[in-house]
């Protein structure tokens, strides 16, 4: 069914989600919550058939492989509903129960879990404290974010209890936890065969994959919810966002995740098709490469940020928001309290003429010792409003005397990291944790692993680094404000864009939802509707 999603609730939700973390009430002593009602309630309607149901769905990233401890394919698997976290945030970016019923803050630096009863592994397993103990060990020790995410000082298991112990008061653990990374396998089993068959908790479960193209999967029978109602799933990585939306249009597919937004006027016809369009805890952003000469001048940096149309680019071509900050003012993170770029051309010039930057050719571009201010953009080249808005920069950063020749490619990730580029163009889920503290951490602190752009302020990295041990909703916000007008004023980056998502899916298809963050897609309520 097709819900209006309000900021403003979200907002409000957040907040409340924040403080109930803080906190640390957890929902200890209350395992009866609304996810439990929702799965009785769904399982107590649950009818049966006795012709197989499938679906094929679209999905818009694949990962390297299939074992979650590795890079960032836990996305995959919460999104094929294959796997499952302690917890996870709900379509209200609130935290709920997931593998444990409950949980609470012991103190600043403990946090004990409850193992939900009656959960077991695809190959029949039980999961127990010990069993998700390990699992986590393993996501830490194979993954470099892993000990970074989560920061573990000794976990001990008893039972169906477990208590993490970590290295400095961690306010953000709950949030951190619930990272796809953190998906819990069963480490008794061979786990060489985790990258094609993971032996996971989810509703689905693998029964084959092909990398780079396809997963099969069928429903588990023993799911602690109940099974789901469709049989079989096939879940195909179709990359471009075009070729998804023909996709569905020929009948391929039967829900797609992302449509481009120019393709969504084709599902229009609410008798074919549903839509689910919300707005996206997603930043569409551009890394400066600050080991460039050129843009190691923060005025030329600032420059480049006057000299675009945020608010255009949100209007008109992608839709959404224009960005101020790196995060969306749906977030209650100090959207309100920083100051940002507006598009000011002439401002820009001034900059650059100050920088020392003339176009002493009357070509257009402008030049410093002989050199052009010529600058290489990537971007990917599967993601429709990337190329959209990366031409609209082309253009407008032309008429203030800067050059940009673009390049695409399927995946990023090489490049960024190898530092072979000058302006590197793509959006991230900042949102990924209901907290500033995961992307401040990995995006913006001098040396993260996400800060491929060199970028480095050690009174930044200080903000950050208090963030990590303070427990005050409020002054938790207040540093994130803070910081992100550092990030601003240094014009390290330059944020474009908050983009919406969506999903998209025959109208005999139910309980297709899209949720802010998107690393879930599918759940065990997908049905094929009568």
């Amino acid at each position: 069914m097709k819900r209006n999603f309000q900021k403003s609730m979200l907002l409000t939700l957040i907040s409340m989600l924040v403080v109930f973390l803080l906190a640390a009430c957890g929902t200890a002593n209350n395992p009866s919550t609304s996810s439990d009602a929702t799965e009785k309630s769904a399982g107590a309607d649950k009818g049966t058939t006795s012709v197989p149901t499938h679906l094929n769905v679209a999905l818009f990233w694949l990962g390297s492989s299939l074992d979650p401890a590795e890079e960032w394919n836990g996305w995959t698997l919460t999104r094929a509903a294959i796997g499952e976290t302690l917890i996870q945030f709900d379509e209200d970016m609130k935290l709920v129960p997931k593998i444990a019923d409950s949980w609470k803050r012991v103190d600043d630096t403990t946090w004990h879990f409850h193992i939900r009863e009656g959960v077991t592994f695809h190959n029949g397993n039980k999961v127990t404290a010990d069993a998700v103990k390990k699992s986590i060990e393993r996501s830490i020790e194979l993954n470099e974010r892993g000990q970074a995410t989560v920061p573990v000082a000794s976990m001990t298991a008893e039972g169906q209890d477990l208590t993490i112990k970590t290295t400095e008061p961690y306010a953000s653990l709950l949030g951190n936890i619930a990272e796809p990374l953190f998906v819990i396998v069963d480490t008794s089993a061979d786990t060489s065969k985790f990258k094609s068959e993971p032996i996971a908790t989810g509703p689905f479960m693998v029964t084959g994959y092909t990398p780079d193209q396809e997963i099969q999967v069928k429903k588990y029978d023993g799911y602690w919810g109940s099974a789901a109602d469709v049989d079989t799933l096939t879940l195909k990585y179709i990359k471009d966002d075009s070729t998804r939306a023909l996709a569905l249009q020929s009948g391929e597919i039967d829900v797609a995740s992302n449509v481009g937004r120019s393709n969504l006027t084709l599902f229009q016809d609410k008798s074919q098709y549903t839509i689910d369009e919300i707005p996206s805890l997603r930043t569409q952003f551009v890394w400066f490469n600050t080991t460039n000469p050129l843009l190691s001048d923060p005025e030329v940096r600032r420059a480049i940020s006057y000299g675009i149309d945020r608010e255009m680019y949100a209007n008109t071509l992608v839709g959404g928001q224009a960005a101020k900050g790196p995060f969306t003012s749906a977030l209650p993170f100090g959207y309100d309290k920083i100051k940002g770029y507006d598009y000011e051309p002439e401002k820009a010039k001034q900059l650059l003429d100050g920088a020392g930057y003339k176009d002493a050719d009357g070509d257009g571009i402008r030049e410093k010792d002989g050199k052009k201010l010529s600058l290489q953009l990537i971007l990917n080249s599967a993601y429709e409003s990337d190329s959209i808005v990366a031409a609209a920069m082309q253009s407008q950063l032309k008429e203030i005397g800067v050059q940009v020749e673009m390049t695409s490619y399927e995946d990023l990730t090489d490049h960024q990291k190898s530092g072979n580029y000058d302006l590197a163009l793509t959006s991230i889920n900042t949102g990924i944790t209901g907290d500033p503290q995961y992307i401040l951490d990995f995006y913006f602190m001098t040396g993260a692993e996400w800060n491929v752009g060199g970028y480095s302020n050690p009174k930044l990295d200080e903000v950050i680094t208090r963030l990590h041990s303070e427990f005050d909703v409020e002054k938790r916000y207040a540093l994130a404000a803070e910081a992100q007008q550092m990030i601003l004023d240094d014009a390290a980056y330059m944020f474009l864009t908050y983009t919406p998502i969506n999903i998209v899916s025959k109208s005999t298809v139910q309980g297709a939802t899209m949720y802010p963050i998107d690393f879930y897609l599918l759940d065990r309520n997908i049905k094929v509707g009568q």
